[in-house]
């Protein structure tokens, strides 16, 4: 089973690398386009954004995966159609909620960070930018499907439309408002494309038929699923946190330059993260049919296996970034970048220690034990914030780095005892 997912997220990872590749020119491109104040001024208000989208949006896949196994199996296609509609209705509010606030937020934020009119009007512009990736309730339906072929095509749209604007913005030498339209049209891309294939592959399994626009009952079939979206939101915001307050806080108390090295420690350090999330996403529908089963021994061996692996691998990436991070930096950003690589290699050990234990919360999600992974979030994300605030002192562009492990270590601790409380030896229920 693990092989199996494993071939499903090698899809992903093959969209995903070239994704991944793509984003790092752009930013590279960005970096050297702009200079490390206006770069930081980017970073900046890309966090801030996606800052309020993920405390706002609902991670509606996570419940399309879950309900969506169930109207399948027991070939109730009208719950299948609520379901649907009532995840993207919940993608969509939150995306407006998240818009909103933005957008409320403008001028406060733009007097604490001393911007310009004109970096006040860019920052309200890419106050759109939650509208472009009510991503959600489409992937979970590729998900759903085992499309993850689509998905792994899917996930280079956005980034390759990025790059190719980031070439036309360095070549006409285009300021920060040319960066933010791009940054938008870009992501709007990315969300049509992502509805269209969903719709495609729910079409050919002759999902769809008979659906009207009643927006009536939608709950009917799909009891508790408000509430699941809700705390897998809650979590899955909370792990997602770090990266943007880290930037964002650095840019408010250090300035924008120390926030344009803070950007590229992040995309750098925790690089692994993002495909280690895509082999959880491969791995989550099995874990579900396996619990459903009672198969308890193989879950925890799944976990164990998939672990280790991730682990491993985390620290191969972490010891070549220690050796050969400077001139790396150096070769991609410029060398006004190279002061971010004593960060880079903190982040990149932290990254090590929270994906050795990725698969738990696939497994407490399975289980219908969403609290548990939320309680996880929760404690490693106030020490972290507790943690990098205490350090911007002392440690100065170091302080997110300390923080990180911290929280890091905090979720590898905790994980372990969910897994050992909650999830059965052998056959059985999972433990209250």
């Amino acid at each position: 089973m693990l092989r199996r997912a494993l071939r499903n997220a090698g899809l992903l990872l093959t969209g995903k690398a070239a994704a991944g590749l793509m984003q790092l020119a752009t930013f590279a491109i960005a970096a050297r386009s702009l200079g490390l104040t206006d770069f930081g001024n980017l970073s900046v208000m890309l966090a801030g954004i996606q800052l309020l989208i993920v405390l706002a949006t609902f991670q509606s896949n996570q419940a399309i995966v879950r309900y969506g196994v169930l109207h399948l199996n027991s070939a109730d296609r009208p719950a299948f159609q609520r379901m649907v509609k009532l995840g993207v209705l919940l993608d969509l509010a939150a995306a407006a909620a998240a818009v909103a606030a933005a957008l409320l937020l403008a001028p406060i934020i733009a007097e604490r960070a001393s911007w310009t009119a004109r970096q006040t009007d860019a920052w309200r512009l890419l106050a759109l930018l939650p509208v472009t990736i009510a991503l959600a309730t489409p992937k979970g339906l590729l998900r759903l499907f085992g499309r993850f072929d689509l998905l792994a095509r899917h996930v280079t749209v956005t980034p390759l439309a990025r790059l190719a604007g980031a070439v036309v913005l360095a070549v006409t030498g285009a300021g920060l408002m040319g960066w933010v339209v791009m940054w938008l049209i870009a992501g709007l891309a990315g969300v049509l494309v992502a509805f269209w294939l969903a719709v495609r592959e729910a079409r050919r399994r002759h999902l769809l038929g008979g659906m009207t626009f009643d927006f009536r009952r939608l709950r009917e079939g799909n009891p508790g699923m408000i509430r699941f979206a809700m705390l897998s939101n809650l979590h899955s915001s909370l792990i997602f946190l770090p990266g943007h307050i880290a930037t964002f806080s650095v840019g408010m108390v250090l300035g924008p330059q120390s926030a344009g090295l803070m950007k590229v420690a992040q995309e750098l350090g925790s690089g692994l993260a993002k495909p280690i999330d895509l082999i959880n996403q491969a791995v989550y529908p099995d874990i579900a049919r396996l619990a459903a089963e009672n198969a308890w021994q193989r879950v925890r061996k799944l976990v164990r296996n998939a672990g280790t692996t991730a682990a491993a691998l985390s620290l191969l990436v972490t010891l070549v970034l220690l050796v050969a991070g400077r001139p790396g930096i150096g070769l991609i950003f410029g060398k006004a970048f190279e002061g971010a690589h004593a960060l880079l290699v903190l982040i990149s050990l932290a990254t090590s220690l929270s994906v050795s234990v990725f698969a738990v919360d696939a497994t407490l999600y399975a289980i219908g034990k969403p609290s548990r992974p939320l309680a996880t979030a929760v404690i490693a994300n106030l020490l972290f914030v507790t943690v990098m605030f205490a350090a911007f002192g002392p440690l100065g562009l170091l302080a997110p780095g300390a923080a990180w492990l911290a929280a890091g270590t905090a979720t590898l601790v905790l994980s372990l005892v969910w897994l050992a409380v909650a999830v059965p030896r052998s056959g059985g229920e999972p433990a209250a």
